[in-house]
């Protein structure tokens, strides 16, 4: 068997309530119906659903000197 992680979210108790109620329902435990869920976007069969928009990890900027131009144009000494 495969090493595995411990792998917490937060979400309401309403929330927590009515997935346990669902997994119950389906005879199913929750730690089933999260991993499955997880390998089926992973396999790429499945489209990721009820991701909010704005929440989506943004790539850092790269930050640009602003004097990159003229670094260089002055000798120390003789303009300053």
């Amino acid at each position: 068997m495969a090493k595995t992680r411990l792998f917490n979210i937060r979400i309401t108790e309403e929330k927590h309530a009515a997935f346990k109620k669902y997994a119950e329902k389906n005879n199913v435990t929750m730690a089933n119906l999260l991993s499955s869920y997880i390998d089926s976007l992973l396999s790429g069969d499945t489209p990721a659903i009820g991701v909010n928009a704005g929440t989506e990890k943004k790539e850092r900027a790269q930050w640009n000197d602003p004097l990159d131009a003229i670094r260089g144009q002055y000798t120390p000494g003789e303009d300053f």
